[in-house]
């Protein structure tokens, strides 16, 4: 997004936030009341260039999205008509932001009700476990089968060990990933998370399992090095020989013997 779309966002968010006011149960009509909206808006670009059309008077797009929400609670649309009276620098921003806010909505229910916490531990969880299991990640990004087929496979693996809204997240992006593959779907959810928590996330890959004392002791170093709370996400990945490996945003750290014999060679060679 650029700085206009970044703007109408925050305004968003700021509103959503305002209306749910720690309310679990209205957070969770928004997420899916957003959610119906976003799939009006991927399923017809003419509607998305209508109510993106900044030369198109606001009480008409309030009207467009009135109709095309029937049906739905009265804070749900008001919430919508809100969105869609801001100014996007481009017409798939209101698309994206839509989306945004339904996912902080669906977040913002898990925050009202104690949950977030274990929300984004179970989404790195889910991450490792798919790293292992190529052909499920196939599955669960397959375009050609229906999105509810991807849906239901998800429940079937998954279901019974997530928190129901975990499994409503990430099915939200399985079902509808918006061109993203699912396991940057579930970076993309982490980070909002992250955001959410006012932390960074930190990924730490490692040979053998770090005690609470090494956790505890990387996190310092790493709060005090980038200045805020970072949110610690360890890999145990045997094939990282001695040392860490520890990514923060785009940010990479590799203190692994492997990382510095592949040093070592590309001095040798030079």
């Amino acid at each position: 997004m650029l700085g206009g779309s970044i703007t109408s966002l925050n305004a968003c968010q700021a509103e959503l936030e305002r209306q749910v006011a720690g309310n679990a149960a209205l957070a969770s009509q928004f997420s899916a009341g957003l959610g119906s909206l976003l799939l009006a808006l991927d399923g017809s670009p003419a509607l998305v260039r209508a109510l993106a059309n900044p030369n198109r008077d606001v009480a008409s797009r309030k009207r467009l999205v009135q109709g095309a929400m029937a049906g739905l609670s009265a804070k749900v649309v008001d919430l919508s008509t809100f969105v869609v009276a801001q100014r996007w620098s481009q017409d798939s921003d209101l698309g994206d932001a839509v989306e945004h806010l339904a996912l902080d909505a669906a977040l913002a229910e898990a925050e009202c009700l104690g949950l977030l916490e274990e929300l984004e531990a179970e989404l790195f969880e889910l991450d490792i476990a798919l790293v292992s299991h190529r052909d499920l990640r196939t599955a669960l990004g397959d375009t050609v089968a229906t999105a509810a087929a991807r849906g239901k496979l998800l429940d079937q693996v998954f279901a019974q060990s997530l928190l129901p809204q975990t499994s409503q997240l990430v099915k939200r992006m399985v079902m509808h990933p918006r061109g993203r593959g699912i396991r940057y779907s579930l970076k993309f959810l982490g980070d909002l998370v992250a955001a959410r928590r006012k932390r960074l996330v930190a990924v730490v890959q490692t040979a053998r399992p770090l005690s609470k004392t090494q956790i505890d002791q990387l996190g310092a170093v790493l709060s005090k090095q980038y200045g805020q709370p970072i949110q610690l996400n360890v890999a145990v990945d045997p094939q990282t020989v001695g040392g860490l490996r520890i990514r923060v945003g785009h940010e990479v750290v590799d203190g692994t013997v492997v990382a510095r014999l592949k040093d070592l060679k590309r001095a040798i060679a030079a």
